[in-house]
């Protein structure tokens, strides 16, 4: 089983199998690195660039995947502002997908628009890594999450994972939910009506064998989740800032709250926050987030060397199942957060369903 020359758009592009070897490969990146505060081991330096391309704003995973590649020993090159790039030329994504792929060997990308990654991905003779695309998915971050869990309850299966705050917009939620699931565990949204999980996204779960229950009472999902994935509100997703100061605070988690969790219960969260966390939480030692923050520099130092090739993935292992094989389409996606709404160019394609179309890129109904 080889990760080589594969890319991540969304995390079903990777089996069980194939999740678990990236995991087991962060581990050794962290005992490399010092994660965990010993030694620090050299590692064999990469002749090799990642170029990084982030249209959206982000600390946490531009910084962890540019610290990743260079403590792998490689380089980086890229931007984080679309301004002082082609793109504010009018350059199309897929344009900018063929010529980065003359000048790095693998293109990590964030974008507000969702289909983005699918995009880069289809242009590119290189691996693209999804670093989130508008409110689709972002699955380094999900690799991230099941590292944290991993390491901080010693399993991913038999777990009941609260998922809290904005479900709707939130695309860290939306990989997290299905393949925890995957791994055999529940999962309980809590969130107004305003911001409720997809229901594409809780029939993934439901698919997959295990629950998926919906609550508006975080007080008492609390008392009986092991794990409380808060999420803060999207408010640059919002059609209005009027629909924003709506829901805005609907799902704050405080000291008094965290009193009626678990024992063993852990609190992440893929940060920023706003106000969804209260400082007083941070002192409690089930608060995990900012260890789960730094758990994504060793998960993508992993990703990164697997992608490339350069450590060996372990024998054996199912290989993801082939993705269903989008087919051409008269229909015009009309959900302007889609990438559809700006790359003209692009083929129409969509997914066929029982009983619908989802366009290719965003999964919106056709």
């Amino acid at each position: 089983m080889s990760l080589k020359g594969k890319d991540l758009v969304s995390l079903s592009d990777f089996s069980r199998a194939q999740i678990l070897c990236v995991l087991d490969v962060a581990e050794q990146m962290a005992t490399a690195i010092g994660f965990d505060g010993g030694p620090r081991s050299p590692l064999d330096p990469l002749d090799s660039i990642l170029a990084t391309l982030f249209f959206e704003p982000s600390t946490r995973t531009r910084l962890s995947f540019e610290s990743a590649m260079l403590r792998l020993g490689g380089q980086t090159l890229g931007f984080a502002d679309p301004g002082t790039s082609s793109a504010k030329k009018g350059e199309t994504l897929a344009d900018t997908a063929r010529m980065v792929s003359a000048y790095a060997d693998i293109i990590v990308v964030r974008h507000p628009l969702a289909g983005a990654a699918k995009v880069m991905a289809d242009f590119s003779d290189k691996p693209v890594i999804n670093a989130g695309d508008g409110a689709r998915e972002h699955p380094t971050q999900t690799l991230t999450d099941l590292f944290t869990i991993r390491r901080e309850l010693g399993t991913l299966a038999g777990l009941k994972v609260g998922l809290a705050g904005d479900l709707k917009y939130g695309r860290t939620v939306h990989s997290l939910a299905p393949v925890m699931a995957q791994f055999g565990s529940d999962i309980v949204c809590i969130s107004p009506d305003a911001l409720r999980m997809p229901e594409s996204v809780l029939q993934q779960v439901r698919a997959a064998g295990k629950q998926a229950t919906e609550t508006d009472d975080l007080a008492a999902a609390l008392a009986d989740v092991d794990v409380l994935y808060m999420t803060r509100v999207q408010r640059e997703r919002f059609p209005s800032e009027a629909d924003y100061e709506a829901v805005k605070g609907s799902c704050n988690l405080t000291p008094e709250l965290m009193a009626q969790g678990k024992e063993g219960l852990r609190v992440l969260h893929p940060l920023p926050r706003v106000d969804e966390i209260a400082p007083g939480v941070d002192a409690d030692r089930r608060a995990a987030y900012f260890r789960q923050a730094a758990g994504g520099v060793p998960v993508r130092m992993a990703l990164i060397a697997l992608l490339l090739g350069l450590y060996g993935a372990r024998p054996g292992g199912e290989p993801a199942p082939p993705a269903p094989e989008p087919v051409a389409t008269d229909q015009r996606c009309m959900n302007p957060k889609c990438i559809m709404s700006t790359e003209a160019h692009l083929q129409r394609l969509c997914h066929e369903h029982e009983d619908k179309r989802t366009c290719a890129y965003c999964e919106i109904a056709l």
